[in-house]
């Protein structure tokens, strides 16, 4: 019996498009940085609906950066993504973080058991190692962002999965302190440019596959 060339890419090519599917249509948490809000995310958000992505499965988490811990915000974090998948049949997440909500995300992956609850996560900018700008703010998180801190310790470079970072950062210092599991340099921005480049978003989409 011979196989047909043709019917092998057309089964590959529909496996594909049911995997593309399925991402397409998974609920998405984004986390923000340092004194942010989920508004950050705005750029982001307004270019996924307008390629079609469901603005209902797309989720704004806010925590108070200022004035709790990396640990205490994972936990809240939690009690968050819990409602979401409630929400949408129990599926598992994906999770966008930028800059020490990344650091918020690892706590809920690896304290909390957030891993059984997410399929991916990305980060943006994350301190994973620790940024030397975080001696210059006083407050839990911002100890916690500190490279060699007793929250960075009790993580042990755990709960990474994609992390994208760019080499002009300049609050993540060094620059490379962003990169956590399967890195990607991303284009030449600075911080904050990260949520609105158009080839960094584009770079947010492949990595969420």
């Amino acid at each position: 019996m011979k196989i047909n060339a043709k019917w092998i890419a057309a089964a590959a090519l529909t496996v594909c498009s049911v995997g593309s599917a399925l991402a397409q249509s998974e609920p998405v948490v984004f986390v923000h940085g340092y004194s942010g809000n989920s508004s950050n995310f705005s750029s982001i958000m307004g270019r996924m609906t307008a390629s079609g992505y469901p603005a209902n499965k797309l989720y704004g988490f806010n925590y108070s950066s200022l004035l709790v811990s990396d640990t205490a915000s994972g936990r809240e974090l939690a009690s968050y993504v819990r409602n979401v998948r409630a929400a949408n049949g129990n599926a598992k997440v994906a999770i966008v973080a930028h800059s020490n909500g990344g650091l918020v995300t690892r706590s809920f992956l690896v304290n909390e058991g957030g891993q059984a609850a997410t399929r991916r996560f990305v980060s943006l900018g994350s301190p994973h190692s620790g940024t030397t700008s975080a001696w210059a703010c006083f407050s839990p998180a911002c100890f916690d962002m500190r490279a060699g801190s007793l929250f960075l310790l009790q993580l042990a470079g755990r709960g990474c999965d994609r992390s994208l970072w760019s080499s002009v950062d300049g609050v993540i210092l060094p620059a490379s302190s962003a990169r956590c599991g399967s890195s990607t340099q991303v284009a030449s921005v600075d911080h904050l440019t990260l949520l609105t480049n158009q080839s960094v978003y584009n770079s947010l989409r492949t990595a969420l596959r």
